[in-house]
């Protein structure tokens, strides 16, 4: 597993998609949402360097905008070896298909988070002058996106890596979480059932609305049992699946 991690990590280094993605995070970040954001919210404090608000809003930000670019990075790295055709010699070197999906988690986790510190980084540098002001609850909303990130890491990873092709991962990463989305609101309307708070893209909204430590525990919960059913599901599905 560990020369196997190592030709993942050399496929991100190696490859053009990792720093196209990080170019398009910076681009996104800086030049766009955050300048435009600050702009037109008025957020800055006068002398005093960048408001409390900005941060939140950069975690915000994070979750959104690079939500888009994070989605496309997983659907194009876990389908990196099926399309470059090395799939089959993974295989044959004596690595299980369990192993090479379990390495896409990992390699995409640890990918993704040098993306966004490197991105924050880049945000801090420009915009926080005099230092900022730091409340204790933005510690509660960065411990449930990093859990966030893992959680939709491995969603979007799983269904990437079952696709298998760049084209088809990136529609099914893009579209799916929408339908089930709508169809969730369907079966609510019809079964006045209330399930679409347990929906991987709804589990913290009520934590994002009101950051307590009592809402808190709903989101990570849920992320955590979405962190654990879905590599099991996913080896299901793949254990059979033969590798093109």
């Amino acid at each position: 597993m560990k020369r196997l991690l190592k030709l993942q990590f050399r496929n991100v280094f190696h490859n053009k998609l990792f720093y196209v993605c990080l170019g398009l995070s910076l681009l996104l970040g800086p030049v766009l949402s955050i300048v435009l954001s600050l702009t037109l919210s008025n957020m800055f404090q006068t002398g005093n360097g960048i408001d409390q608000k900005v941060l939140p809003q950069i975690i915000s930000f994070l979750g959104s905008e690079l939500g888009l670019v994070s989605i496309i990075y997983i659907a194009l790295f876990s389908c990196l070896d099926f399309n470059e055709g090395t799939t089959k010699n993974i295989i044959a070197r004596g690595y299980t298909k369990k192993q090479l999906l379990f390495s896409k988690y990992i390699v995409s986790i640890i990918s993704l988070f040098t993306m966004y510190l490197v991105t924050c980084l880049i945000l801090f540098i420009v915009y926080i002058k005099n230092g900022i002001g730091f409340e204790s609850v933005l510690l509660l909303q960065l411990l449930v996106y990093i859990i966030g990130i893992i959680a939709t890491t491995i969603f979007y990873s799983t269904i990437s890596f079952i696709s298998e092709k760049n084209s088809a991962a990136i529609i099914v990463c893009l579209f799916i979480p929408q339908i089930i989305s709508f169809a969730i609101a369907a079966i609510e309307t019809q079964t006045k059932l209330s399930i679409s708070k347990y929906w991987i893209d709804n589990v913290s909204a009520t934590f994002k609305s009101k950051p307590t430590i009592s809402n808190m525990i709903f989101p990570v919960v849920c992320y955590l049992v979405y962190i654990v059913v879905i590599p099991i599901i996913g080896s299901k599905i793949i254990k059979n699946k033969e590798i093109k």
